[in-house]
């Protein structure tokens, strides 16, 4: 048994296809088969059951997967030491980050940090929240950037904060009528809207599988809101610009905002406390994480320190 096994193991049980993961691995079918059929023989035990379609574990095969999956972590983490006495002059970062955050936060980051580490490369893994939290767990990333709280996470990770972000109420200019509105802005201020009066409007959320669409949803049990109609997109930028074009209304994080600011849009509070989330990195437990790494998360808790709240008059 070596890491070449044990790693070409759990990517077949990650895929649930031989020739998916032999794609992933760069190698032939029937080279990774001969290698599943070597180590079965091996081992004395079956380790995938190829009757079911797609294949599955045996109960020996969930076994063999859960000990090589905390193998492969103590030699990642053996290989962050070992960089890390080598003063990190070399080597990579994995990490899992929403698309739309990694195009918003790393571009104010990466300038900063490669100051310090110029020779460090970075890979993105960028997906939806779910998808990046199952990468997590299942050790395909070293850590990842998440909005949210423990709650929504599974057990065995650290949270560490990076900054808070407030949700505002996007709107085309002139949809807010002056009846809606239940306190006007200032110049320090953002008005408030009545949410209860906002049925009129159709509402522009995101896709499931995303961190926003369950606080959206959260924010419409909270307002016992029923939408007129519900318009699903992909992306929050995509949601501020069809708000901003009168298609309807959103709630979207200012990241979403600050980009399009210029966009003839209005934006607003919908309560008397402005909800908010904090945009975190997420690790497992047991996982060492290099100063390379480390220097990078403070980079970002740095640079976002500053990034608490937009201003009245970048709203429009």
């Amino acid at each position: 048994m070596d890491f070449r096994e044990l790693t070409y193991i759990t990517a077949v049980a990650d895929n649930h296809s031989v020739t998916e993961a032999a794609k992933q691995l760069y190698i032939s079918q029937p080279s990774l088969s001969y290698i599943i059929s070597k180590v079965e023989e091996d081992l004395g035990v079956k380790l995938f059951d190829r009757k079911t379609n797609p294949i599955t574990l045996t109960y020996a095969g969930e076994r063999y997967v859960k000990t090589a999956r905390q193998i492969l972590v103590m030699k990642d983490n053996l290989r962050r030491e070992l960089s890390d006495i080598g003063h990190g002059k070399k080597g990579r970062i994995n990490i899992g980050i929403p698309t739309e955050r990694a195009g918003y936060m790393l571009p104010k980051v990466i300038g900063a940090f490669r100051e310090i580490y110029p020779n460090i490369k970075i890979y993105l893994q960028e997906s939806r929240s779910e998808e990046i939290i199952n990468n997590l767990m299942n050790d395909k990333i070293a850590f990842c950037v998440l909005p949210g709280g423990r709650s929504h996470l599974p057990p065995g990770v650290n949270v560490e904060y990076i900054y808070t972000e407030k949700l505002y109420l996007v709107a085309g200019k002139g949809m807010i009528t002056d009846d809606m509105i239940i306190r006007p802005g200032t110049a320090d201020t953002i008005p408030e809207v009545d949410f209860n009066k906002l049925n009129v409007f159709p509402f522009i959320i995101m896709k499931r599988g995303q961190y926003i669409r369950r606080k959206v949803e959260d924010i419409f049990r909270r307002f016992d809101f029923i939408p007129k109609e519900i318009m699903e997109v992909s992306s929050c930028l995509s949601a501020t610009q069809l708000a901003s074009a009168g298609l309807g209304i959103t709630i979207v994080p200012e990241r979403a905002i600050e980009p399009l600011r210029n966009a003839g849009f209005e934006v607003f509070n919908y309560s008397d406390e402005s909800d908010s989330w904090d945009v975190n990195i997420v690790y497992k437990e047991g996982v060492y994480l290099d100063d390379a790494e480390r220097t990078l998360i403070r980079t970002m808790r740095d640079v976002f320190a500053r990034y608490q709240g937009i201003k009245p008059d970048t709203m429009v």
